[in-house]
Formats: structure tokens, sequence, C-alpha cells
């Protein structure tokens, strides 16, 4: 075939088009194209302070992972905040703490809580006001570590995990949760 004037562009876009898929291919497997400035934390280690946000009528969890080998009953340092996110309105907040084990074992655990909140006997730890807009409040400063009867082993891992649920102030948190948290107060 001879190249003359009418083949040339015809040829000059085949060429380009090659080198492009060339590129193209080499970018996709080398992962250029899924590279992020961002990081994530993904493994919050016991004893780092967390904080969890909230909005009204939801539900947040923060997990911690924690290597086993603790005393039953230990004090374990574990600062946790929450803050609401909220605008204009102000929040009823409650929470529950377990602790999971790699043998699918589960027990809810005691916290040393805050002096504005009060474990109930539904085992809910529920805070005593009204957490206003854009408030943060801190919920523990240590967990207690489970009793004998869960069985720990310093080279397993677990997973202690905080629940915090909020409603909206004007709802009637006594019709939902079985009680008034800033009743008594």
């Amino acid at each position: 075939m001879k190249i003359d004037k009418n083949n040339f562009g015809w040829l000059f876009t085949c060429v380009g088009l090659v080198i492009l898929l060339g590129i193209s291919i080499y970018l996709g497997i080398s992962g250029f194209f899924f590279q992020t400035e961002d990081t994530y934390t993904t493994d919050l280690v016991l004893g780092q302070n967390v904080e969890s946000a909230i909005r009204k009528n939801q539900a947040t969890s923060i997990s911690v992972n924690m290597s086993g080998g603790f005393l039953p009953e230990e004090r374990l340092a574990q600062v946790v905040s929450i803050k609401n996110l909220e605008l204009n309105n102000s929040l009823y907040l409650r929470a529950k703490v377990f602790i999971y084990s790699s043998q699918n074992q589960t027990e809810e655990i005691d916290i040393v809580e805050n002096s504005n909140w009060t474990k109930n006997e539904d085992g809910y730890y529920y805070y005593n006001e009204l957490l206003s807009p854009l408030e943060k409040t801190t919920f523990s400063t240590f967990i207690i570590a489970p009793s004998q009867d869960f069985v720990t082993a310093s080279w397993k891992k677990y997973i202690v995990t905080f629940v915090f649920e909020s409603l909206d102030s004007s709802v009637d948190v006594e019709n939902l949760w079985q009680n008034n948290p800033v009743q008594n107060v």
C-alpha cells in the first residue's frame, strides 16, 4: 500500500487510537484512576479518643478493636463523645455498649459514664438533658472489661461497639422509649 495524501489522515487516526488504547490499558492496570489523596481510619484501637455525630431520629455506631488478655472487670481507657449535627433541633440520646469476640460471643459491657448519663434497667444509658444543636457531650471515659463468663484470650481480637440513638425533642420520647431521660433531672 502506498501512502499518499488521501490515506495519511486515516493512518494517522488509527495510529493515534492505538497509542491512546495502550495508554488507557496501562493506566487502568496501574490503578492510576483509583488512587485517592484522602486517608480513612478504618482501624480504631482501644484507647483512642473517638467522636461520633448524630442527627434527629437516627442511630449511629462506633466500633473499636481491642486485643484480649485483660482481667475481668478491669477499667480500660476509652473516651467516646457524641455531637448533635442538627442546626435547630435538640435531641434525646441513649446508648448501649457491646463486646464481640471472634467466636461470635456477645455481651453488654459497662462503662464509666459521664455524669450526665444514667444506666437504666433496660440496659441503655440515657442522656439526662437535651443535647442542644451543634453541642457535643462525652459519653464514656472508661469501659469495664466483661466478667469471667466472657472468655478472653490474649491472642484473640475483640470489637467494642457503641450504639447511639436519638429522638427529636418534639416527639413523645416516653411512648417510644418507655423512658423520659430528662424527666427526673
